[in-house]
């Protein structure tokens, strides 16, 4: 269930123009943990809602590590990273 509400949420990213860009996010994780937050991913996506980030968030602890960065980016979720 939770890959299909990701693919519904990466088909509503896709049209917007923001989600087009490349994005900075080891610039974006702000503490340097090598996780991001809700907030970090909006600093630089402001478009990523709270429901894309929960359907990204595939272990559920409210951060991105690089695995789930990496299968959001494959998805259309996220936009591919530029640094």
């Amino acid at each position: 269930m939770k890959r299909t509400i990701a693919k519904l949420i990466a088909l509503g990213l896709i049209a917007l123009p923001g989600a087009a860009l490349a994005a900075d996010y080891v610039a974006a994780d702000g503490n340097g943990d090598g996780m991001l937050s809700l907030e970090e991913v909006q600093a630089i996506l402001p478009e990523v809602t709270t429901d894309t980030f929960i359907a990204v968030d595939a272990d559920g602890d409210g951060l991105l590590n690089q695995d789930e960065l990496a299968v959001a980016q494959t998805e259309g979720l996220m936009p591919a990273s530029d640094g």
